[in-house]
């Protein structure tokens, strides 16, 4: 079950303070096809991620820890500031998601960073039913995913067997299903490319790609 505590964050941007409920454990069973957990109890997934709502700030506890460069803040005062109503719609808190990534983005994190965020992002937007919020932030996060494979970042082979994967359901989740078959005939790829440690440690992916390829679920089995 989902347990809460609450916490004191501290802006690093505008110095404010308040309180926010966080994390203090949770557990899960199974997972949607795009890696989204099912949780037992209350989703903790809004409760990962806290924002300033008088600057616009968003991050994990340690994004609130590290600081902010004097060009991320102009640049978190000039586009997330005038935004911050947005962070109090009650069943909008994916846009906590949204601010992150775009700050992440802006302090030069990798890829797969931004895409992440993002993908969490489409995963509580799902939540909430909101099927156009998702559908924005599911595109943002392949994009992202598809840069990270281009570029290099996937330095594992698992990381690039995943990632391919990953971007191939999110294309079928957007209804790009030539894509999607070219990304997962991609993703057996890469899965082959482990070899016998495939078979060992990640057989699920290997059981999850041919899955995808022979009848497209939304879960995992």
């Amino acid at each position: 079950m989902t347990t809460l505590t609450e916490e004191i964050r501290a802006c690093p941007v505008c110095e404010a303070r308040f309180r926010v409920q966080a994390v203090h454990s949770c557990g899960s069973h199974g997972a949607d096809s795009d890696f989204k957990p099912h949780y037992w109890g209350v989703d903790p997934l809004e409760n990962y991620v806290h924002s300033c709502i008088e600057c616009g700030f968003s991050g994990y506890h340690q994004d609130f820890l590290d600081g902010v460069t004097e060009t991320v803040i102009r640049k978190i005062r000039k586009f997330l500031s005038p935004r911050t109503r947005d962070l109090h719609r009650a069943n909008a808190p994916f846009f906590k998601y949204e601010f992150m990534a775009l700050i992440y983005e802006w302090e030069d994190r990798n890829s797969l960073e931004v895409g992440d965020s993002f993908l969490k992002a489409s995963w509580v937007a799902r939540t909430r039913s909101n099927r156009e919020k998702e559908r924005l932030y599911q595109r943002e996060a392949v994009r992202r995913f598809e840069e990270a494979l281009e570029i290099g970042e996937c330095e594992e082979q698992e990381t690039r067997a995943i990632v391919s994967y990953l971007v191939g359901d999110l294309h079928r989740r957007l209804n790009r299903r030539r894509r999607a078959e070219t990304w997962f005939h991609r993703s057996r790829e890469e899965y082959d490319l482990l070899g016998p440690r495939g078979e060992e440690e990640y057989a699920w992916l290997g059981d999850q790609i041919r899955r995808q390829l022979e009848a497209p679920a939304d879960l995992i089995d």
